[in-house]
């Protein structure tokens, strides 16, 4: 015979689903808590793996910088000639600041004689951003920034110890030098020298 089940039995059915369901919430919500904590710190060490990793990174990129700008200005040092050009003066590291302008700049190496001047622009691995960059930022501002320079010749000189042809091939239209090493010496490559 079957049992009959009365309101009562329902409504304790009820109350102990209920409560297993409230249970079971709480549970899940410490999980979901546990769950955020340990997202909050694995995101926490992943910024900071990645901020260690890009400092490394870049402290690589401007060691090999370093590197190119010191063999370039020492082997220039030792000669301080481009192409026909002759030179008296080298200067490494160049910066100069116009607040009233709000202008600035940095130079790798400058050369100078009575008349003419040379930009060098050193870099690891040239690419054509590179080369964009000193004419679209490095020359304007050089004259700006150098007023009693306004009536020497000014000629580019782009030295890397990479040089990519697309690289090569946009510095030579641009009518820049293009600085690379080998066999222990330079390599002096242009196409038409333009003056700026």
């Amino acid at each position: 015979m079957k049992k009959k089940i009365g309101i009562e039995d329902v409504w304790t059915v009820i109350y102990e689903l209920t409560h297993q369901l409230k249970e079971q919430s709480k549970e899940t919500d410490r999980r979901l808590k546990e769950t955020e904590l340990q997202i909050k710190e694995t995101d926490r060490i992943l910024r900071e793996k990645f901020s260690e990793l890009k400092e490394y990174v870049g402290g690589i990129g401007r060691n090999n910088g370093d590197v190119a700008e010191s063999y370039f200005y020492e082997t220039l040092a030792n000669n301080m000639k481009i192409g026909d050009l002759d030179f008296h003066i080298i200067e490494k590291n160049v910066a100069r600041m116009n607040k009233r302008q709000n202008i600035k700049g940095e130079y790798d190496i400058i050369l100078t004689n009575s008349d003419s001047i040379a930009l060098v622009e050193t870099k690891y691995k040239v690419h054509p951003n590179d080369i964009n960059k000193i004419v679209n930022n490095k020359i304007p501002i050089f004259r700006k920034l150098f007023p009693e320079k306004k009536d020497y010749k000014l000629f580019v000189v782009v030295a890397g110890l990479s040089f990519p042809e697309d690289s090569k091939q946009l510095a030579f239209d641009y009518g820049f030098f293009v600085l690379t090493q080998g066999g222990g010496k330079l390599n002096i490559e242009h196409g038409d020298i333009k003056e700026y």
